[in-house]
C-alpha cells in the first residue's frame, strides 16, 4: 500500500503548489510554459518513484496513470485555470486604477459621501453617526477586499481540482488488476493467486 503522500491526490497537491511558485513570473500561458511545467513534474514524479522503490515498492505501472493523469486532467486544467487568472490579472481584477493611491483616496471620498447619504435619508434604516466615518476608513481598503475575494475563489478552484484527482485516485486503486498489486509488492504470482487452504487440509 503506498503512503498517503505517494496517493494521485495527495501527488497532485504538491505539483500544483510548485506550479504556483512559478506562476507570478508567468506573463502569459504558453505551450512553452506548459511543457517546460511538464518537464519539472517529471523530476519531481522522478523523485518520487526512487523514495517508494527505496522503502521497497516498485510500482512502474502506478506512476504510468500517475503521469497519465498529470497529463489528461491535472495540467489541461491548471493550464485553463491560470489562463483565466492572468487575464484577469491583466486587467488589475477589475479594480480602477489598479488600486493605486488615488483610486483608494477616490474610494475613502466615495464611502464618506454614501455613508452621509445612508444616515441622513429617512427610509435608510442607520442613525449612527459614526457610519460616515467608517466608511471613510474602510473605503481605502476596498482594493484589498476585491483581491482577498479573488485569492480566495482561485484557491477554491485548486481544491476542486484536487478533489477531482482524490476522486480520480479512489478510482485508480479500486479496480487495480491483482497482478499489479502482488507485482509491486514482490509477492510471487502463484502465491498470490493459489487459493485459500480448508481448515481440515492444514489439520
Amino acid at each position: 500500500m503506498l503512503p498517503e503522500k505517494y496517493r494521485l491526490a495527495a501527488v497532485g497537491r504538491f505539483l500544483l503548489e510548485q506550479f504556483e511558485l512559478r506562476r507570478p513570473g508567468i506573463r502569459e500561458w504558453s505551450p512553452q510554459v506548459e511543457a517546460s511545467l511538464r518537464q519539472d513534474a517529471e523530476s519531481e514524479l522522478q523523485l518520487m518513484e526512487k523514495q517508494v522503490r527505496e522503502i521497497g515498492i516498485d510500482d512502474a505501472t502506478y506512476w504510468q496513470r500517475v503521469r497519465r493523469a498529470l497529463d489528461e486532467i491535472l495540467l489541461p486544467r491548471y493550464a485553463a485555470l491560470a489562463t483565466g487568472e492572468m487575464e484577469l490579472a491583466k486587467r488589475d481584477y477589475g479594480i480602477w486604477r489598479g488600486g493605486d493611491l488615488v483610486a483608494r483616496a477616490t474610494f475613502a471620498l466615495a464611502g464618506f459621501i454614501l455613508g452621509i447619504i445612508c444616515v441622513e435619508v429617512p427610509y435608510i434604516p442607520i442613525q449612527a453617526k459614526w457610519f460616515p466615518a467608517l466608511l471613510l476608513v474602510l473605503g481605502p481598503l476596498f482594493p484589498d477586499a476585491v483581491m482577498w475575494l479573488h485569492r480566495r475563489r482561485w484557491r477554491r478552484k485548486l481544491e476542486a481540482l484536487v478533489g477531482d484527482l482524490h476522486r480520480a485516485s479512489e478510482t485508480l486503486e479500486t479496480y487495480r488488476p491483482m497482478s499489479e498489486l502482488t507485482r509491486a509488492l514482490g509477492i510471487p504470482s502463484e502465491l498470490a493467486e493459489a487459493p485459500p487452504v480448508a481448515a481440515r487440509e492444514r489439520g
